[in-house]
Formats: structure tokens, sequence, C-alpha cells
């Protein structure tokens, strides 16, 4: 992908896999004078650790910092994410590429309109930049082609869509919101976060959380191993070919 003008970007990172390989393109691959990481806590009960990774990664990258509280998104929603008090299942492997059983997950893990409102935050700053000081900036998020069944905000006609919002929803229109990784299976993402550098032991994909581990002289988040996003992770590294240093419980 290659801009026609070179803008600075704003990313949505999470701190998990596709997000991180995401900002790791935009700052080493297309160079934006100014990078700006925006984290969004939307209540989910692995923030900590989900922080804890950003932290490092804008350090590493040299990048600004900026933390959103939009936790009320938490309290409404009815996604496992964000009710700590509840239980996350184990997924079995074999269940990971089963068309019916990947529909009846969905709603385990959606939250209402999240990718939408995470574009939306980075769209509001990259326009309040704009008014501010006649600065472009492009608007990132991680999202990437899921199998075997895509949530409807993870896919290029969201995208296509949320794109032509920002003309009537900013007062100059011109914003691009991009999602560099949507044609990408996992495993690619893999493979292209390990040309790019990016430090996988500082990215998190645990939807459960399993709290840190002292490895050496840092402290390190831990996955559960158990719950699909972990086991999706798992297989991506395997299949890609490259060693993920992340603890697992299981």
């Amino acid at each position: 992908m290659q801009n026609e003008e070179r803008r600075s970007a704003v990313c949505l990172t999470s701190g998990g896999v596709d997000s991180v390989t995401a900002t790791y393109y935009v700052v080493r691959e297309l160079k934006p004078p100014k990078t700006l990481i925006i984290f969004c806590n939307y209540g989910q009960r692995t923030s900590k650790y989900e922080e804890f990774c950003i932290r490092r990664i804008a350090r590493m990258l040299n990048s600004r910092m900026k933390i959103i509280d939009m936790r009320w998104l938490g309290e409404i929603s009815t996604s496992l994410l964000t009710h700590p008090e509840k239980d996350i299942p184990e997924t079995k492997e074999e269940e990971l590429w089963d068309e019916e059983k990947a529909r009846e997950r969905i709603l385990r893990w959606w939250d209402p309109c999240r990718n939408a409102l995470l574009l939306l935050v980075g769209l509001a700053h990259a326009e309040s930049m704009f008014i501010s000081s006649k600065e472009r900036y492009d608007v990132y998020i991680g999202i990437r082609r899921e199998t075997p069944v895509a949530m409807k905000d993870n896919t290029p006609q969201f995208m296509e869509e949320m794109n032509r919002l920002q003309e009537v929803a900013t007062h100059h229109g011109g914003y691009r919101l991009l999602a560099p990784l949507i044609t990408y299976d996992k495993d690619k993402v893999v493979e292209l976060g390990e040309r790019l550098g990016v430090p996988w032991k500082y990215t998190y994909s645990c939807y459960a959380g399993a709290g840190f581990k002292k490895v050496g002289r840092e402290v390190l988040p831990v996955h559960c191993g158990r719950c699909s996003n972990c086991k999706r992770r798992k297989l991506a590294f395997k299949d890609a070919g490259v060693k993920d240093p992340s603890i697992y419980l299981a």
C-alpha cells in the first residue's frame, strides 16, 4: 500500500499481534512524519496487559501514545471480554475452522459498534489536528481477514462504508481510514511482523488474562493458552514458522 502523499498517522493499537504489526508497518514502511498511537480502554478484562505492551511498543517506536477512556462501552456490552466475573470457555483447535461454531462464538466476543467507535475516535483526533495545525493524518486500524467467518466490522466493506462516513462526519472531509492487513490471514501477519522486527513478547492476544510472570530481569504478561484467541495465535506462529516467546499457562 502506497500513499500519494506522506501524511502523519493515527494508529489504533490494542496490543495484539495484528494491531502492533499494523503499527510497525506504518512506522517502519510508510514512515509518516508523526505517529500518534491510541489505545482505547473499553473495560476489557485484559486492558492492563494490553496497556503494558503498548507502552513498551510506543517507546520502542519513539511514538506518542494516548489512552482513551471508553469504559462506558464495557458497561453496556454483553461480551465476555468485558465481564471478568464470567468464565471464558476453552476452544478446541479443530473448532477454530468450524463455520457453525464460529458463528455461535461471535456474540461471545462482540462489543456494540466497537470498531466503528474506534475509527471515529481516531478520526476525531485526525480532524482536530487538521483544524488546529493543518496537518493531515491518516487513521490506521489493525483488523485483518478473519476465517472461517468474519465479524461484520472486520471486512473491506466495513472500511469502505466508514470512509464514506468520514466525508459527511467531518467539516473538511478528505481523511483516510485504512486497514493495511485486511487481506492477511493471521500467519501472514506474523510473517510480516517478523520481517518488521515486532517484539512479540510485547504483544498480547489472550481474551481471559492470566497475570504477570517474571522472566529474567523483566515481568511479562501471561496468556491463558485455552481461549480461542490464544489457540489462533499459537497456530499462526506455528504456520508462519516463527517462535512465539510469549508465556502460556496451557
